[in-house]
Order: structure tokens, then C-alpha cells, then sequence
């Protein structure tokens, strides 16, 4: 039976470069298949753009490819990288001087485009497109003057031309993470686009593939604290098969764990409904996947199915949302949190004297209700307690109600509760970006190819 064999190079901007070396030199891989982006990820590439047009794209995705071409070239190892964020055109160019760089002639680099839409947005809203918030209902005329960026999730259709014309370098803009993993199945495997059984069975894999370490013992929690050499962690490594089903292992001397343990934990990750996992290219459903120990980190995935993609595309938007003051300030004992509650109050009222507004406040006490917030968690009531931190954060229009929270913040060093400290040097007034969640039809959607050679 036919196969191909798939490895995880990166789960995240960011993401240590390590186990993507690793993987070229040791694994035996047809496919590096590399995740940058994030909804978030999208609106700084946006503004980097913005400020200088040969930037937008994720400034790992060079280092990256410095350290796995030279190897991956040799041991014919195909790259796709969605690392092209806000500007794949100019990451490609980026890709091309590398090449120059490292002496690497011959090579077809592929760029995949067409997902940003947000010069088409006044175009199709006259079209009767709202581009309607998928939580609230409402249009997106209410902050279309505010709009950064509109990126649409591609699926595999242009990664699958650039493969089929002989790139040996694809880097996209903004696609479904599982396309990355699912086109060079498509490619290699013969699979129709609309053979949603195998099309969904190849995304459920990809989905358990592509958060690199989360499926190999990262973040694992049934039983983190057996996970072997969890700093030198190996990636996925993925053999598909013809029929959908697929042998999930790591890079061979890595550290960390594959079992029906671990690969259940990222299953489960963003996956919302398990019988309708939705992505650009097939609605996958695996309520009744099995995972089968075969070896040593070795499971095979089967029993994934899928059902016809949805009719339209989900589109990665952003907004300019206000901007963010903050402080945080730690109170030591005796009677740490007391100290922290009238530090809040002392705050709150210097900020009132200030003629302070805000849109939404957030009081934190690191470590105790940062995560769940209050009225979750009962007060601390040990009087012996060491130390309390507290961080008090504010949204509001502009930039100079924001910077109040830190100037105002100042006075607890000297005039509020005793043991006051850690306030330390003023941040940088943050500016805040909102995620937009909406659709477009599909119809309006194509995705563009452009070869480049090296």
C-alpha cells in the first residue's frame, strides 16, 4: 500500500529551531511541514508590514530554513511552511537569497497567495457579504474603519498545485494548520478532492501532527512527569497510508513519548465538535478514532472519516481595539494580601483623582485568581503568607488614559501599604488588537501560485 512518510518541523512562531534539524537529519521523512501562525500571529505580522513592506513574514522562518535546507536538499526533503503570514511575497524572495547564501542552485520555490482579502472588503460588502461576527451577529460595519487586516483560511488546493508543478519550497500565507500535512497527502496519495472519507481521515492526523511537542509528550497531562528528556523532545512523525489510516511515531533518539495517551490530549485540542471538525477542505469526524500501540512510541491512527467541507471559509480578522495600561506590584509580609487589596483600593481611588476611563478593568492576583478570576476562588486566609502579587490591568480608548494605570501606580512605593515593591520602570503603553471570527463563501476565494527559481 501506497504511503507518505510526514514530519513536524515547527508548532508555533517562535517555536525552538531544534526539532526541525533534528527531524532532516534523523527521521525518514518525505515531508517538513512547518506551522508559524496564530490569529495573533496575523495582527503583529500586519503592523510589521505596515511599517516596512518587505517584512510580514515570521522572522523564524529564516533561521529556520538555514538550518534544515542544506540537509533537507540532500535527502530530497520537501518543505512547506506557512511561515509567509501577512506577506508571502516578500518571504519568498527572503527564501531565495538563503538559497544564494548557502550556494543551493536548482531549487523550485513556490508562493502561495490569495488569502488576503482586505483590499476586496468594501468590494464584497456591496456584493451583500456583512462579514458578521460569528459570536455577537454583528456586521462588520461597526468597526470597518478600525479593520487591520482579513485573511481567509486557504485549504489545500494551492500548497497542492505548487507541489504538483515541482516546488521544493512552498511558503503560504494564512492556511488551515492540517493543510500543511494534508496537501502533500493529497499529492502523494492520489486523493481526490472530494474523497471526504480519506480527506478527513488524512486531517485527522494532520490535526494530531501539527502542535509539534503537545503530541509527543508536551504539556501532557495524564502523566507529564514520566515523560523521558522532555528538553530535547522530539517532533511527529507521520506514515500515511492510502486508506487514511497512519503510524504516528517521533524523531528517532528524541526525547519524549507517542501514545494513544498523548496523541488523545492534542486530538481533543480546538477540535470543538468531534463530529464536525471544520476546516477548509472536509469535515472531518472522529468520534470513533482508534489509537493502537504497534511498538515502542509507535500508535496507529484508524477509523477517521470525513463528510463534504463546509460551504464557506472562516476569515482571520483584526481590529484596533483601544489600548492597555497596566501594573503590577508585589506586597510581602506581614499580612501580604491585605496589603495587596488596600494597594488596589489606593490605586483605584489616585486613579479617580486623575479623571481615569476605561472600558473593561482587570485585577489579578498572580498566582491565586489570574486564571479563573474572582468569586471562584476563596480569599486567601493565611496570615503567614509570604507574598502577594497583584497586577491591575485596564482597556480604554487611548493611549493617554492607558498610560494613568502606571503613572498613578508610582505612589504605592512610597505613600500606600508598608512593603510595597517590584513596581519597577513604566511598560510600554500596548496597543490592543481584537479578533473579528467571521466567514466568506467559498466561491469568492482563489488561490494564487507564483514559482520562483533559485
Amino acid at each position: 500500500m501506497r504511503s507518505v512518510k510526514l514530519g513536524t518541523g515547527t508548532a508555533y512562531w517562535g517555536d525552538t529551531l531544534l526539532p526541525a534539524k533534528d527531524m532532516v537529519e534523523r527521521a525518514d521523512i518525505q515531508y517538513l511541514c512547518c506551522d508559524h501562525l496564530a490569529e495573533l500571529t496575523m495582527s503583529i505580522l500586519t503592523k510589521q508590514k505596515r511599517r516596512n513592506p518587505d517584512r510580514g513574514y515570521t522572522s523564524d522562518l529564516i533561521p529556520l530554513l538555514r538550518s534544515v535546507l542544506p540537509t533537507a536538499r540532500e535527502r530530497g526533503i520537501r518543505i512547506v511552511s506557512d511561515g509567509g503570514g501577512a506577506n508571502p511575497q516578500a518571504a519568498g524572495r527572503a527564501v531565495v537569497d538563503l538559497c544564494g547564501e548557502l550556494g543551493l542552485t536548482g531549487l523550485r520555490i513556490a508562493v502561495v497567495d490569495g488569502d488576503d482579502v482586505l483590499d476586496r472588503i468594501d468590494h464584497l460588502m456591496e456584493q451583500g457579504i456583512a462579514f458578521e461576527n460569528l459570536d455577537t451577529g454583528e456586521p462588520l460595519s461597526t468597526v470597518r474603519d478600525r479593520l487591520t487586516h482579513a485573511n481567509v483560511y486557504m485549504g489545500t488546493d494551492g500548497i497542492l498545485e505548487a507541489l504538483e508543478r515541482g516546488a521544493d519550497i512552498v511558503i503560504t500565507g494564512r492556511v488551515t494548520d492540517p493543510a500543511l500535512f494534508l496537501a502533500p497527502m493529497r499529492h502523494e496519495l492520489g486523493w481526490a478532492a472530494d474523497d471526504w472519507h480519506r480527506l478527513g481521515a488524512g486531517t485527522g492526523v494532520a490535526h494530531v501532527m501539527e502542535c509539534g511537542g503537545q503530541a509527543t509528550g508536551g504539556l501532557y497531562a495524564g502523566g507529564w512527569q514520566k515523560v523521558p528528556r522532555k528538553h530535547e523532545i522530539g517532533y511527529p512523525v507521520g506514515e500515511v497510508f492510502e486508506n487514511g489510516e497512519a503510524v504516528i511515531s517521533k524523531t528517532p533518539d528524541s526525547g519524549g513519548e507517542v501514545s494513544p495517551g498523548t496523541l488523545s490530549e492534542q486530538l481533543v485540542y480546538e477540535m470543538h465538535d468531534p463530529a464536525n471538525y471544520l476546516t477548509a477542505d472536509v469535515v472531518a469526524d472522529v468520534t470513533n478514532i482508534t489509537f493502537t500501540e504497534v511498538g515502542p512510541d509507535r500508535v496507529r491512527v484508524s477509523n477517521v472519516t470525513g463528510k463534504e467541507r463546509p460551504a464557506a471559509l472562516k476569515v482571520n480578522m483584526g481590529y484596533e481595539a483601544g489600548y492597555i495600561g497596566e501594573a503590577l506590584f508585589t506586597f510581602t509580609w506581614p499580612d501580604a494580601y491585605a496589603k495587596s487589596v488596600g494597594g488596589i483600593e489606593f490605586l483605584e481611588e489616585r486613579l479617580r483623582m486623575a479623571g481615569f476611563e476605561a472600558d473593561d478593568v482587570r485585577v489579578e492576583y498572580v498566582g491565586h485568581t489570574s486564571m479563573f478570576g474572582p468569586g471562584l476562588v476563596p480569599e486567601p486566609d493565611d496570615p503567614d503568607q509570604l507574598e502577594v502579587a497583584v497586577r491591575y490591568a485596564a482597556r480604554c480608548a487611548t493611549a493617554e488614559q492607558a498610560a494613568k494605570v502606571y503613572r498613578e501606580s508610582v505612589s504605592l512605593f512610597n505613600n500606600g501599604p508598608a512593603g510595597a515593591s517590584g513596581i519597577g520602570f513604566a511598560p510600554p503603553t500596548k496597543q490592543l488588537l481584537a479578533a473579528w471570527p467571521t466567514l466568506i463563501p467559498r466561491e469568492a476565494m482563489t488561490a494564487g501560485v507564483t514559482m520562483l527559481e533559485v
